[in-house]
């Protein structure tokens, strides 16, 4: 992660703690959850980093995502999951008009 990368994000935190209304897509309840699950596998995650790299890292990422959720409230694939629904509304109507059956194989 590059420096750039890292003061956007925590540009992003800040700017959800002053306008919470604009960002936030979870309830309080999962908020609380998501921070204390995120800080638990992230402090696992570091510890276990040079006994287990792999699981590590892994839980590591997915820690510092539950992390940034429970700060901030606002979860990417929650709002990835309620703009696919509204562009699924219904289906378009399929009309056959003609039909060709073929005894040839």
């Amino acid at each position: 992660m590059t420096n750039e990368n890292l003061n956007t994000a925590l540009n992003n935190v800040k700017e959800a703690w002053k306008y919470p209304e604009l960002f936030q897509n979870t309830s309080r309840s999962e908020r609380i959850l998501s921070g204390i699950v995120g800080s638990y596998l992230l402090f696992k995650g570091i510890t276990s980093v040079f006994s287990h790299p792999v699981i590590g890292v892994t839980g590591a990422a997915v820690g510092a995502g539950l992390l940034y959720r429970g700060l901030t409230g606002y979860c990417p694939m929650r709002d990835l999951a309620e703009q696919q629904k509204e562009l699924d509304l219904e289906p378009e109507e399929i009309i056959i008009k003609e039909t060709i059956i073929s005894s040839d194989l």
